[in-house]
């Protein structure tokens, strides 16, 4: 009597999932970093002193993710973009720029982890006075920010001064146009998105079927300040399209932590 066979598993019959792992850079990733920039390179993301790269990854202001042999695939940095008064430095803006992804295009979620991960870092560790801040110009990418809690906006004062600093010469252009900023309204936002990552991992790329699963296991960060963005994303700090111009981040972020940890 010939046996029936028993239907496959699901777990059968799906391949292993890649997984990819974000973390925050350390200074002994700035060879590999800009390696990875100067291989990938893309006309919407300007190239950036490596000096500015190095300070950055130092500071921990820099963003990667690593497939399983840890070779970078994505990065994005935050740049501090500081302002003097009477004899006082303080950091005033926050510039989430230069966000790369490489090998993973067609995978929708990419960009917006790299950016909702930079900038709730920021705003936990090293958060700006008044605002963060973009220069896109792509359509799309604009969209996906705005989505994020970004807003069109005309540049602060100094800004783009500051900000065209830390570009390379050989790739400067007009960047007058195309900034977006983002005030406290935008964090819950940010926070929820994070949530979600953490809950649902996988990421599928809509053309091909492939998917993808993203890891933080590696990110002391977010491992640490995982309660703060879960309470975070359950806030209200109002609409997004109607910001509170007077409300800086860095004294928000210092009122929270004030309340938060007692």
């Amino acid at each position: 009597m010939k046996q029936d066979k028993k239907p496959a598993t699901p777990d059968q019959d799906k391949k292993d999932i890649p997984t990819y792992y974000l973390r925050m850079a350390v200074v002994e990733d700035i060879d590999k970093i800009l390696d990875f920039y100067k291989a990938n390179k893309h006309h919407n993301v300007r190239d950036r002193d490596p000096d500015v790269l190095k300070e950055r990854a130092d500071n921990g202001s820099i963003v990667l993710i690593e497939d399983e042999a840890g070779e970078i695939v994505a990065t994005s940095i935050s740049y501090a973009h500081k302002i003097e008064e009477n004899g006082v430095e303080r950091t005033e803006w926050i510039e989430i720029g230069s966000t790369r992804i490489a090998g993973l295009n067609g995978v929708p979620g990419v960009f917006d982890l790299m950016v909702v991960a930079q900038t709730l870092r920021a705003y936990l560790v090293e958060p700006p006075e008044d605002c963060f801040v973009a220069h896109m110009e792509h359509e799309y990418i604009q969209k996906t920010a705005e989505r994020l809690g970004f807003r069109s906006c005309e540049p602060p004062k100094g800004l783009q001064a500051v900000s065209d600093k830390t570009v390379g010469t050989a790739d400067m252009t007009d960047r007058s146009k195309d900034w977006y900023r983002m005030g406290v309204e935008g964090l819950p936002i940010m926070a929820q998105y994070m949530v979600d990552a953490w809950n649902k991992p996988t990421l599928k790329n809509k053309k091909t079927g492939e998917e993808i699963k993203i890891s933080f296991e590696r990110s002391t960060m977010l491992d640490k300040f995982k309660d703060t963005i879960e309470n975070l994303a359950k806030r209200d700090y109002g609409s997004v399209d109607k910001p509170d111009l007077t409300e800086g981040i860095r004294k928000h972020r210092d009122d929270w932590l004030k309340r938060r940890f007692r």
